[in-house]
This record gives structure tokens, sequence and C-alpha cells, in this order.
């Protein structure tokens, strides 16, 4: 009797115990999200309606050439925030957020390539955004970007894709690797959800304002799509006649394996889905980063500049000193 007791208090204190967790984290993240007001002042962009929901965009800069910068996932325009500044110098410039990303809202629309290319083309085309383009995405955007890429190709100057992800890369992944490049567990959108309202995924984060994006459905939105995606067969797309550089990471270490032997065969097969992306266009070229992993916007910040202005000076109107 006095252990079926002492069970039956330490089972009351455990939900006591999560009770309280739960209060306090979820009174820390209403605090901490009424401290985020202060971002909103911040903003130097602008909003657009795209067919029922509002997007968020950042134009930079002013010249004859756009240069598009695309986010990975479940990456917003901040990523681009060094870059689009000096680019800025050159040309126009043009980050923004996708549907349910930060300050958009998330619309009614599946997360796929087709709508968030159509999403694109409606921001650039409505406000006035010049052609040609210059196409620079990282990550998942090597995915996001293929069907504005192919429908564009006469009104685009060049793509840069940084350690871009390819369709097919979890369904062609040997066995022994599938693991490392998916979550090992890939919790439902409620729970998801839940942790957001409790201050967790802000506390693993470490982002103030990513609660916005799972709260709208955004971000599990973005990564159940590439879950899915990747896990089968794509058809393969067009060949390209655009220049394409492809910026590869060279110190892959985002898989987090230890073993030698698997962290070689990894970089193996990374490399080869990193070639077969550059191997899009006629006038595709790969570039090796040696020393940067997959997070490479800010390690890579002059080579990826150097690149783009590259494109940019081979327009016969834009003139660069």
């Amino acid at each position: 009797m006095k252990i079926k007791k002492l069970i039956k208090i330490i089972g009351k204190g455990f939900l006591l115990l999560i009770c309280l967790v739960i209060v306090v984290g979820f009174t820390y993240e209403q605090i901490s999200r009424y401290k985020t007001k202060e971002f909103v002042e911040e903003r130097i962009g602008s909003f657009i309606d795209v067919g029922g929901h509002q997007l968020y965009y950042e134009k930079k800069g002013a010249g004859n050439v756009t240069v598009i910068f695309e986010s990975g996932a479940p990456g917003d325009h901040r990523a681009w925030d060094d870059l689009s500044d000096k680019i800025s110098e050159y040309s126009t410039t043009m980050s923004y957020d996708r549907a349910g990303l930060l300050w958009s809202e998330r619309g009614s629309n599946t997360k796929t390539p087709n709508n968030i290319s159509a999403d694109l083309e409606t921001i650039l085309t409505n406000e006035g955004f010049k052609k040609p383009y210059v196409v620079v995405g990282h990550s998942a955007a090597g995915i996001y970007l293929r069907p504005f890429i192919e429908k564009h190709q006469d009104d685009i100057l060049g793509v840069i894709l940084i350690d871009p992800s390819h369709p097919d890369q979890l369904m062609k992944a040997p066995e022994e690797l599938k693991e490392y490049m998916q979550p090992p567990f890939f919790p439902p959108e409620w729970l998801v959800s839940f942790l957001n309202e409790v201050g967790f995924v802000r506390l693993l984060s470490g982002d103030p304002l990513i609660y916005r994006g799972i709260k709208s459905g955004g971000v599990y939105g973005e990564i159940e799509f590439l879950m899915n995606e990747t896990s089968k067969s794509s058809p393969s797309s067009k060949s390209w006649k655009v220049p394409l550089v492809v910026i590869s990471a060279g110190a892959q270490d985002s898989f987090g394996i230890s073993d030698e032997v698997l962290k070689n065969e990894m970089q193996e097969y990374w490399d080869g889905l990193q070639t077969e992306i550059s191997q899009l266009s006629e006038n595709g070229k790969r570039i090796i980063a040696e020393k940067s992993g997959h997070n490479m916007l800010d390690s890579e910040e002059k080579l990826i500049t150097e690149e783009i202005i590259k494109i940019i000076k081979s327009h016969h109107n834009t003139q660069i000193e």
C-alpha cells in the first residue's frame, strides 16, 4: 500500500511539474512575442497581394538588372540582408518571405515549386522589377526555383545555386545514408504548434521570429513538402540554356556523421548530386567552397558576391567599375 501511495504522490508531482513548465513556457513565449513588436518598426519592405494573401518583399538599389534572392527552407528574406546590401550597389535586388514565413501570410495554396514560382513571378511582374534577372538560391531553393527558371529562361542572365537541394536526394540515397538526410522523428503538426506556443521552438532555434512561420503553418508546410518530394522520384528537369553556377560545400559537416567511412560516402554522394545539378545547363559550372559547410552565406559572402557581379557585368547595358 505504501508503495502504491508513493507512486501516486510521485505521479501527481510529475503532472504538477509538467503543468508548471507549460504555464511558465506559455508565459515566456507570450512576453517574448510582445517584445518582437520592435522588429515591425525596422521593416523597410512592402506587401503585395498575390491572389488572396499578402507577401512581404524588400527592394534595394537601382539598375537595369534585378537580382532575385530565394532562401532555403524555412528561411526568409533576412538570410540575404548582407549580400543584398552589397549587390544593391550594382543593381536592383529583391528578397522576400515565401507564403507563411515571417511577415508573409500563409494563404491557401499548397507548398509546391509551381505555387512558389507563381508567387515570385507575381511579385516581379506586378511591382515592375526590371528584366533581365539574376537568380540566386540557397539549399531548398534549388528545388523551389526550377519551374520559374524553366519558364523564364529568356529573361534570366544567369543562375547561382548555393549548395542546392536535389529533388531526388532522399530517394536516391543509399540506405545507410538515408537516416542522416532526414529527421529521425517528424512530429505531427499539432505537436509542433504546441511546442511553439510553450516556447520550446524559440529556445531550440534561437530565432525570435520563427514562431510566426510555425503559427501560420508555413514552416511545417515547407518541411512536409520537402520530406515527401525528396522521397520519391521526380521527373527530370528540362535542359537550361542559361548560365548556371553551383557553389557546393566542401566541408559537409551538417549531417552529423561521426563515422569517417560514412562521412566520406556522404560527401561522395552529395558531390554527385551537386554535379548533376550543375549539368542542368549546357553552360553550367561547379565551384567547391572547400572550407565551408552547407550554411555558407556568411563564410562565402565574397565568393557569392563576385559570382553575382560577373553575371551582372555580362549584360551589355550594365557598366560596373
